[in-house]
């Protein structure tokens, strides 16, 4: 089969007559025009004032929309409408609050949900501190449904005086107010925060290590200093510092080191270990000396 295409008698004589052959959309157009300055088509009085007032109500509206007045306008109509949100239903917010996803969205009880940006709403939530992800949707006449996944704290990062609480990769989520998150580790010193996972992930070889770590010091942005739960320090070795934590296990195995107590143990250096005994142990064990040399003192004495 085949299309077929009907040819206008007219276009086809004016082409013969080599005139001008006008676009097929323009060709209507023309003849009305051409009617009207013939005379054979008469243009009501009123027109030209409709005319004027189409004009003068266009500007208004292109106006009204540059200056915002419109999206206020179809905002009180529609709400007016049957369509205000009545209902704002928020899912996945734990550490954000729903006064700050209502005062981030701009919304009240006068908003319409039909004049809702949902994009911008999107963006508007993810700039809150919390807000990794967020979807928004409406549902009609007057239900607007928000679900937000949260940013995961993973550490306490102190630098300074400041405490930020921080994601896996170091990222700042916000200031750490003192309160909850009490199981989180404490990563202290510059650049502690994008180090500490990895450093973490090689101490996670060694669990009866890992388990005691309370805070993580970041010295010279080289090595670590390791506070346990108990309160004594671990000084780490820049260079293999797992070889360390398995020398110090082996030790612990021996004489319950970690028991004891003691303010640090110094293993940066492979052939020796330091170990500094906390106020309270330092004075008992001046303290023992002082009655031994007294003991030896009186023996001596009552052997002459």
């Amino acid at each position: 089969m085949f299309a077929l295409k009907r040819k206008s008698r007219e276009s086809t004589r004016t082409a013969r007559d080599g005139g001008v052959v006008l676009p097929r959309v323009l060709r209507r157009p023309a003849r009305f025009f051409s009617k009207v300055f013939a005379g054979d088509i008469v243009i009501p009085r009123y027109v030209e004032g409709a005319g004027l007032a189409s004009i003068f109500a266009a500007t208004a509206l292109y106006g009204s929309v540059v200056g915002g007045q419109f999206g206020s306008a179809a905002n009180q109509v529609t709400a007016f409408l049957g369509l205000a949100v009545s209902e704002v239903e928020i899912s996945g917010q734990v550490n954000t609050s729903e006064v700050a996803v209502i005062s981030a969205l701009g919304i009240d009880e006068s908003s319409s949900l039909a004049t809702v940006n949902v994009r911008a709403a999107r963006t508007a939530l993810q700039g809150l501190p919390w807000v990794k992800a967020a979807q928004v949707r409406k549902v009609y006449p007057g239900k607007l449904e928000i679900s937000i996944t949260e940013r995961e704290a993973f550490a306490i990062w102190q630098t300074g005086e400041t405490l930020s609480l921080i994601e896996r990769d170091g990222r700042v989520i916000g200031a750490y107010a003192g309160v909850g998150f009490n199981t989180l580790p404490l990563v202290v010193g510059p650049g502690a925060g994008e180090a500490a996972a990895p450093f973490m992930e090689r101490l996670a070889a060694y669990p009866d290590f890992a388990t005691q770590v309370k805070a993580l010091i970041h010295i010279g942005e080289r090595r670590w200093d390791v506070r346990l739960a108990s309160g004594i320090t671990v000084k780490l070795p820049a260079d293999n510092p797992g070889q360390a934590v398995e020398r110090l296990l082996a030790m612990d195995a021996e004489t319950q080191i970690l028991s004891r107590d003691i303010a640090s143990i110094d293993l940066r250096l492979s052939d020796r270990t330091t170990v500094a005994l906390t106020e309270n142990a330092m004075a008992r064990r001046e303290a023992v000396l002082k009655a031994r040399d007294k003991a030896i003192k009186a023996a001596r004495r009552s052997s002459i």
